[in-house]
């Protein structure tokens, strides 16, 4: 793809990670994309070059996305960094599908909270075929998405723990 550079990381020859991504922002790139973060010096970095204003993508293996801000806290990287240089967190999950050759439609709907779902929805069954053998077929990705709104990113920065801010995210 032109106007893309990929780099590999080769500790032994002297190309480690940390390395790489202070060369790399002295090229002034616009989006930098890191595989994953794994130590503070990385996560430190990452979130310095975001603040400089650059698009930093990244992974971090965490449960919810009010995790990763508390990761990232361990990590060695202070609230209000995080406050100034993170504009959205999303985390994935992936679930088990329901096969579509079993699958049956089995009772009452479930009624969800309108402001969640708009209407009932149906509840599925699979007893599992030959295509499946139990029931499941494939996976499919959850995502939770939270925007750093104003208020979040205030919440961040006033060392907010966690269940207060996975409130204050619903809401908003």
């Amino acid at each position: 793809i032109a106007g893309l550079n990929q780099t590999q990381i080769h500790p032994r020859a002297g190309l480690t990670f940390q390395g790489v991504l202070r060369a790399l922002l002295r090229q002034d790139p616009d989006v930098i994309m890191i595989g994953e973060i794994r130590d503070g010096e990385t996560a430190e970095i990452a979130i310095k070059a975001a603040q400089t204003g650059h698009l930093v993508l990244s992974t971090l293996h965490t449960n919810s996305t009010c995790e990763t801000l508390v990761r990232l806290q361990q990590m060695g990287v202070a609230r209000w960094m995080l406050s100034s240089a993170l504009t959205l967190v999303i985390a994935q999950r992936l679930v088990r599908k329901l096969c579509p050759h079993c699958r049956q439609q089995q009772g009452e709907p479930i009624h969800i909270p309108v402001n969640v779902w708009p209407s009932p929805l149906p509840h599925w069954q699979a007893p599992g075929c030959v295509h499946c053998y139990h029931g499941f077929y494939g996976r499919t990705a959850l995502f939770e998405v939270l925007p750093i709104t104003p208020v979040i990113r205030q919440l961040i920065s006033a060392n907010t723990d966690v269940e207060s801010l996975e409130t204050h995210a619903r809401q908003a």
